[in-house]
């Protein structure tokens, strides 16, 4: 979508907020908006501290710039209607009347934009990291492109439906299942190993297997031997769906569903048709054994 390049400098974005460019939308593209936003400001080293400050002078701003108009309004009819031989009584009524109107028309033009700043209290009371740190790690979760992601949190939002904590513990993976992610987020099998290897042949990085090994060793809290066979071995025969017993779809179910908090679909569907495979291979290996 064109009105969110990933590329746009900051100004540009700022300046697109201030001409109302991602108002005039629904509900959940202006949920998408924001986090376009954030996404802009995080990758110009900003903090939300930043992005949230930002928002909030741009809602008083636009207020100011619509109040003037109709104030402008009032004052231009009072002075017009002052040369009328009518009651001064009238006269006031009679500018506030038509700086009314002037309100409508503003208002049936841009309602909509209007609605959504007024949510802008809203949004930032729910995604506040101080306090809402399970909706804020959801809201950033969201692609900006996501339009049904939107709808489901825009729903939530309104509804003042907090999303749940992560419980310490919960989806805890293991030293085998970590290494299965890193390996699955790198592409292809055996691609954590590679790297590896072009690190320590690298002439300017002078590291030693081993070394790597120990450090991922204490990282993962595991021995450097466990972590060598994962690497080179283990990791790699789980990837290649072959044989697998229940341990090892089970630390692929565990992986997948990391993925799937993680909001990374494709990694995901690329697990679940590694299990078919898994589960589809033990299926006739039974079949052959009853026989």
């Amino acid at each position: 979508m064109k009105k969110f390049d990933p590329n746009r400098p900051l100004w540009q974005y700022k300046l697109r907020e201030y001409l109302l460019l991602f108002d005039s939308y629904s509900e959940e593209e202006r949920i998408l908006a924001y986090r376009y936003g954030w996404h802009i400001f995080s990758s110009n080293r900003n903090h939300f501290e930043n992005f949230s400050h930002f928002i909030q002078r741009r809602k008083w701003f636009i207020y100011l710039s619509l109040i003037y108009p109709i104030l402008l309004t009032f004052l231009s009819l009072l002075l017009a209607v002052s040369v009328l031989t009518i009651d001064v009584t009238l006269k006031v009524p009679i500018a506030i009347i038509f700086s009314g109107i002037t309100a409508g028309i503003i208002y049936n033009l841009i309602g909509n934009t209007l609605k959504n700043i007024r949510e802008i209290g809203i949004f930032l009371k729910y995604v506040d990291p101080a306090e809402k740190l399970a909706n804020f790690r959801e809201f950033e979760n969201l692609d900006y492109l996501d339009k049904e992601g939107a709808i489901q949190f825009y729903e939530n939002m309104r509804a003042k439906r907090d999303y749940s904590k992560i419980a310490p513990g919960e989806n805890e993976l293991d030293k085998t299942e970590k290494l299965l992610a890193l390996d699955f987020l790198l592409g292809d099998p055996g691609n954590l190993n590679e790297l590896i290897n072009k690190l320590c042949h690298h002439s300017t990085c002078k590291l030693t297997k081993e070394g790597v090994y120990r450090v991922l060793g204490e990282i993962l809290l595991a021995s450097p031997d466990n972590i060598k066979k994962d690497i080179t071995k283990g990791v790699k025969e789980i990837r290649s769906g072959k044989s697998l017993g229940q341990k090892r779809i089970d630390q692929l179910t565990n992986v997948k569903a990391i993925f799937n908090q993680s909001k990374l679909a494709l990694k995901a569907n690329e697990i679940d048709k590694l299990l078919d495979t898994a589960q589809t291979a033990t299926l006739d290996k039974s079949q052959v054994d009853a026989y």
